[in-house]
């Protein structure tokens, strides 16, 4: 009898382990880090979770639209945008912490010295930038009254520069390296900066695993592993930058919907830290 009672009680806990397994899809392909964190997140709740990449999604546009769907995915991280915030519903949390918002010239030899007096961004409106025409990074620069010359996809930019097409290519933290020619340096002054901020996105009516991530990134951020987790990927990159060595040069993004947290400081990179 006892056995009959205990084989009962385990039966009626099926249901419920198995209403805590959750299954999370994603675009393969990913940066580890948006990955990574998104499992860390989750792990914060009581639930079990399956993560799910999903191939063929070609683009973050295509992503918005099939958050939710059947053959679709639940979770996407993007650079936000008013029409990104309307079409899905976004964690309000940065979770790279703007660090997409920092840019750093790129500039021919004979041009090494262009950017030595800069103090200012109304001091960079003498200069050309160049930049891919379906960035938003275009827009931002255009708006705070900047010279751009853009171009497409299978454009040679390195090339541009180096004939002269525009004084400097603005490159983000991740993509500075030794520049391959011999011809092209890396500005050592300043560095270009505007709020920016990449979030996590689920389907509208996906309140749940909106919540779930949220309450996951707030706990990874009071305990600690959030930022863990970001400086084991993104230190090297920062440190590389010498953004404690450069005058921070600050533009206005128009593009950045009022939602964003800014007074929250505890989301974004500490000045203070990369000052160090």
């Amino acid at each position: 009898m006892q056995l009959l009672m205990l084989i009962g009680f385990m039966l009626m806990l099926v249901p419920n382990a198995i209403a805590q397994q959750v299954t999370v899809r994603y675009s393969a392909g990913g940066h580890p880090y948006a990955i990574e964190l998104l499992q860390l997140a989750l792990s914060k709740s009581d639930i079990t979770i399956n993560m799910q990449p999903v191939d063929n999604i070609p683009s973050q546009t295509r992503a918005i639209r099939l958050l939710g769907t059947e053959k679709g995915i639940d979770v996407v991280w993007k650079v936000t945008n008013s029409e990104s915030e309307k079409k899905a519903k976004a964690i309000l949390i940065p979770i790279v912490k703007g660090l997409l918002g920092y840019r750093i010239p790129l500039v021919h030899i004979n041009n090494k010295e262009l950017f030595r007096g800069v103090r200012h961004s109304r001091e960079l409106q003498r200069f050309i930038f160049g930049l891919r025409e379906d960035w938003p990074d275009a827009a931002i620069f255009q708006s705070n009254e900047l010279k751009t010359t853009t171009y497409g996809q299978g454009a040679d930019p390195l090339h541009m520069l180096l004939t002269g097409r525009f004084d400097a290519l603005p490159y983000e933290i991740f993509e500075v390296t030794q520049p391959r020619d011999k011809n092209l340096v890396n500005d050592q002054y300043i560095a270009i900066h505007y709020p920016s901020a990449v979030y996590f996105f689920v389907a509208n009516d996906d309140i749940k695993l909106h919540d779930k991530i949220k309450y996951g990134l707030e706990i990874a951020i009071a305990d600690g592993s959030f930022d863990e987790l970001f400086y084991h990927h993104f230190a090297h990159a920062i440190a590389q930058a010498n953004l404690k060595h450069r005058r921070i040069i600050e533009l206005k993004n128009p593009l950045l919907p009022l939602s964003a947290p800014l007074n929250s400081e505890h989301y974004w990179l500490d000045k203070k830290t990369i000052n160090q």
